[in-house]
């Protein structure tokens, strides 16, 4: 009959919504029994960072180092109190967007009691603007629980939690945080349950690095890379005891700077586990006036860094032995040969006249009035190679010499008395004169300087309202040479 029909009808819906609702295991509100409870969470913060250095850390120490290369560094080592902090105490600050966090849910009252006997489960969630979307439900039944939460304070997904143990491992560079909520008291069947006030403490520490290019001496800082060696790579962090166990072995972190192009540039932040009076080394390649150096290395000796706490490292880099600009490591003053072979310690230095040694033909080891026929370089006849240690100077290349000529702003000044032309504000380059090789006089001292390269017939021209890369040189002309550094 049709009323049959009907109730036939209805009753293959039923059943076929309950083995629909029976299929969507992954569906929270479909899979929740009448005796479980789904917790949810609202946003976590964090209690953020403090630059408070606690007593008995140790990272006010400054050490000095000579580089082979010419280029020095100081290094310096302190509290960060450039990051945002409370004043003593630190302060309640949102967490990333995207960042995944773990909770993972204990029947007991306390950390002390956390067990793996009383393990309840764990979910895994993901904090999006202001709320939180879940990636793996948690359930739970009735009961007073402790949850622990944690995070590396990253977007990737946290492996799957092993519930034989009661720790968890980390490593340098994660931003490792916790959280524990003791003695929550879960009561309402057949519902959800929102876990609140979710306030995340730093675990590991927060490290950044200031680079700082000499000002008078160097250009800007257009890159840097640096690595760190720290002696323990990975730990274990105990929920119980809210402690880390360290595995003595060590590892490199890798530190980073964004475009940067100052004379002062901070590097990203790394994170790195809490040491206790241990050496971290330090390896950087910076990019300074141009010019790349790398394996700028020193050891910062029993450093303790504390949990929580912000710590940067200053590296100045300094020289006494020239400028660094135009891709270069220019010398401090000019080539010259007095019994032997020298750089003036000034940029403005130089002795007037034929005989004073500071006048070279093309590619000769000797000053005036020697002279030679080579029409092709010979780094054996270089005189810039002779200086004490030998190679450590080379004369300049075309290339060289043109990055300064077309590259920076050149003008014309007087430095204890000596006119000349100063470029990018920081190289001075003297109106020296010249030997003509034409009738063997010298002149133009004052109002004009001549520099040789390794090019036969370009060399640097300066004089009053010109800086050029002249060609078609007679290179049988005697002129001033300001070498480069060879290292």
């Amino acid at each position: 009959t049709l009323k049959r029909m009907k109730q036939t009808i209805r009753n293959i819906f039923y059943i076929a919504s309950a083995l629909y609702m029976m299929g969507c295991g992954k569906n929270e509100a479909e899979t929740i029994s009448e005796s479980s409870i789904l917790i949810e969470v609202e946003a976590p913060r964090t209690n953020g960072w403090s630059s408070e250095e606690n007593v008995g850390t140790r990272c006010d120490q400054t050490i000095k180092e000579e580089g082979k290369d010419g280029l020095d560094i100081e290094v310096s080592t302190q509290p960060d109190s450039d990051t945002p902090t409370g004043q003593v105490t630190t302060r309640w600050t949102n967490l990333d967007d995207g960042i995944i966090f773990r909770v993972i849910a204990y029947k007991c009252a306390s950390a002390s009691n956390i067990t793996t006997a009383n393990y309840a489960g764990y979910g895994d969630y993901k904090l999006s603007g202001t709320t939180v979307q879940a990636t793996k439900n948690l359930v739970l039944p009735i009961g007073t629980y402790t949850f622990v939460c944690y995070s590396y304070g990253n977007s990737t997904a946290i492996p799957a939690f092993n519930n034989s143990t009661t720790s968890v491992s980390a490593t340098n560079g994660q931003n490792f945080m916790t959280c524990v909520k003791p003695n929550i008291t879960i009561n309402i069947t057949g519902s959800k349950y929102t876990l609140s006030n979710i306030v995340f403490t730093h675990k590991c520490v927060q490290y950044r690095i200031l680079a700082k290019a000499q000002s008078g001496r160097m250009g800007n800082i257009t890159a840097c890379s640096g690595t760190l060696t720290l002696p323990n790579n990975s730990a274990t962090y105990s929920f119980t005891n809210d402690a880390f166990t360290t595995n003595k072995v060590a590892g490199n972190l890798n530190v980073s700077w964004n475009n940067s192009n100052a004379m002062t540039a901070y590097s990203n932040y790394v994170y790195i586990l809490p040491v206790s009076s241990q050496n971290i080394t330090m390896s950087l390649n910076p990019t300074i006036g141009g010019k790349a150096f790398s394996g700028k290395s020193t050891t910062l000796s029993s450093l303790t860094f504390s949990k929580n706490k912000t710590y940067y490292s200053t590296i100045s880099f300094t020289t006494t032995q020239g400028y660094i600009v135009g891709g270069a490591f220019w010398a401090n003053g000019n080539l010259y040969y007095k019994s032997s072979y020298g750089i003036y310690p000034q940029m403005y230095t130089y002795t007037v006249g034929k005989t004073g040694g500071d006048f070279w033909d093309w590619n000769t080891t000797a000053p005036y009035p020697t002279k030679t026929s080579r029409t092709t370089w010979d780094n054996n006849y270089d005189p810039c190679r002779k200086v004490s240690p030998a190679n450590t100077w080379r004369t300049p290349t075309y290339d060289e010499a043109s990055k300064l000529i077309n590259s920076y702003t050149w003008s014309e000044t007087t430095i204890s008395g000596i006119k000349g032309l100063l470029c990018a504000g920081i190289i001075f380059f003297p109106y020296t004169g010249y030997i003509s090789a034409f009738d063997d006089s010298y002149g133009d001292n004052g109002s004009r300087g001549l520099y040789y390269t390794t090019h036969p017939s370009s060399y640097i021209n300066i004089q009053i309202d010109m800086n050029i890369m002249n060609g078609n040189n007679n290179i049988d002309n005697c002129m001033a040479i300001r070498c480069v550094r060879n290292l």
